[in-house]
C-alpha cells in the first residue's frame, strides 16, 4: 500500500485523502476529450487567490453546507465522481459539473507536468453562471467506477516527510 500521506501537489502543499484513502478523488478520461489524469485536491491556500480545501473552505462552505452536502469534503469527493459535464473556463481551467437545481462545480486545471487534475476552487453555483460555457463533454451517464489499473498514471511518492495525520491533512484542519 502507498502511503499517500507524503505526497503533495505542485507547490509543496499536501492532498487530501479521499474517504477511501487515495489521494485520486475522481478521474478525467480520454472520452471526456482533455488529458487522461486523476483528480485531486490539495489543502492548498486560504483567501482569493488561493486555491484547494482551504479555498473552498473559507469561501465556500456556507452555499455547499446550504445546498445539503454535510462537508465541503463530502461535496468535492462528491462532484469529482459523479460530474456530468465538463465546461471550458478560464486561463485554462474546466468546469466539472455536477447538476441539479444549481449546479455543483468543482473548477479544475491540469498540474504543470500534466500528472493529475488540481482542483483549484468549487462552490454551488446558479444554472446561468455556466450557461455560455462551451461544453467540452457531457455524459449521459454518470462515470462511478475508476478506470482500470491500467489506465492508470503511476504515483511517485515524494520523499519529503511530513507530520500528516490519519486524515493526510498536516494543518490540523478537518475536512470531515
Amino acid at each position: 500500500m502507498k502511503n499517500y500521506r507524503l505526497a503533495v501537489d505542485e507547490n509543496g502543499s499536501p492532498f487530501v485523502l479521499n474517504s477511501k484513502g487515495s489521494i485520486d478523488f475522481g478521474y478525467i478520461t480520454e472520452e471526456m476529450n482533455l488529458p487522461p489524469a486523476p483528480i485531486r485536491i490539495a489543502e492548498g491556500l486560504s483567501g482569493p487567490k488561493g486555491y484547494g480545501m482551504k479555498h473552498i473552505i473559507d469561501g465556500h462552505l456556507k452555499e455547499i453546507i446550504g445546498s445539503g452536502y454535510k462537508s465541503v469534503y463530502e461535496f468535492v469527493e462528491d462532484v469529482a465522481v459523479n460530474f456530468t459535464e465538463i465546461k471550458e473556463g478560464r486561463n485554462g481551467s474546466y468546469l466539472l459539473e455536477k447538476g441539479d437545481s444549481h449546479h455543483n462545480t468543482l473548477f479544475v486545471a491540469l498540474s504543470r507536468e500534466g500528472d493529475y487534475w488540481k482542483v483549484i476552487s468549487g462552490g454551488v453555483f446558479r444554472i446561468r453562471y455556466s450557461k455560455n460555457k462551451r461544453i467540452i463533454h457531457s455524459a449521459s451517464e454518470v462515470r462511478t467506477s475508476p478506470p482500470a489499473e491500467d489506465e492508470l498514471l503511476p504515483f511517485e511518492e515524494n520523499s519529503q516527510q511530513d507530520s500528516s495525520n490519519a486524515t493526510g491533512n498536516s494543518s490540523g484542519l478537518s475536512f470531515y
